[in-house]
């Protein structure tokens, strides 16, 4: 049982393609890998970011052979975003927007996100984005209501989305799994001290490794959070 992984190489490996490779360990998944980008990253939050030709993108994915689900996190460019829609294998895949770094520093340009907008958002089983994310993706205000960013997600294309609430406050963070036609099912744990790197990567992979292993969507979210707050 395999998944694709299709994202950057994080040279802290606190994030990006090392930290997936992890986590489908963790689930008893083969992962076969499409890097995007080699990423410099420091201490200091320094980042140098360079590109893989988009061509070498489509080609990893091509020969990686047959898999049950894909996941999608740092995709730099929209030249790679077509790649990457034009090779992808006809699979559930989850679509972590990976728009800039725990630091600030942006890991994907305006074009690469309307490339990504119109060409992957569609066809994917689940987007991730953070607060922060869906404020860039859709538009809106930070203080906008849950109802408001799930319309203007559903307007993009978006089958379902799961809300990310890390960067919120109170004593939990509460994830929201919102899908057009059903109520928003809420997936909340104790909030930990601190921030950590890699979180969202965790947590898009787990789900793609729950979706690989046969679960719902609903049951492979709460799953992938319980593994979270398990690994933090």
């Amino acid at each position: 049982m395999s998944v694709l992984i299709i994202a950057g190489l994080d040279s802290s490996t606190g994030a990006g393609l090392a930290r997936d490779l992890a986590v489908m360990a963790d689930h008893g998944i083969t992962a076969r890998v499409a890097a995007t980008a080699v990423t410099a990253q420091d201490a200091t939050g320094g980042c140098i970011i360079h590109p893989v030709p988009a061509a070498m993108v489509a080609a990893q994915i091509r020969a990686a052979g047959p898999v049950r689900a894909a996941k999608l996190g740092m995709l730099t460019n929209a030249s790679i975003v077509e790649a990457i829609a034009a090779a992808l294998p006809n699979v559930p895949f989850v679509l972590d927007p990976v728009l800039a770094t725990s630091a600030g520093v942006p890991l994907m340009d305006a074009a690469g996100r309307a490339a990504m907008i119109t060409r992957l958002i569609p066809r994917a089983a689940l987007i991730t984005p953070n607060l922060p994310e869906a404020v860039i993706l859709t538009g809106l205000a930070p203080d906008t209501g849950l109802d408001s960013i799930a319309a203007a997600f559903f307007a993009l294309g978006a089958k379902a989305v799961l809300l990310k609430g890390g960067h919120a406050s109170g004593p939990e963070a509460v994830d929201w799994l919102l899908r057009p036609g059903g109520d928003p099912l809420r997936l909340a744990a104790l909030r930990k001290p601190g921030t950590r790197r890699g979180t969202g990567c965790t947590l898009a992979s787990a789900i793609a490794a729950r979706l690989a292993r046969g679960d719902d969507l609903a049951t492979a979210c709460a799953e992938a959070k319980h593994y979270l707050n398990g690994w933090w």
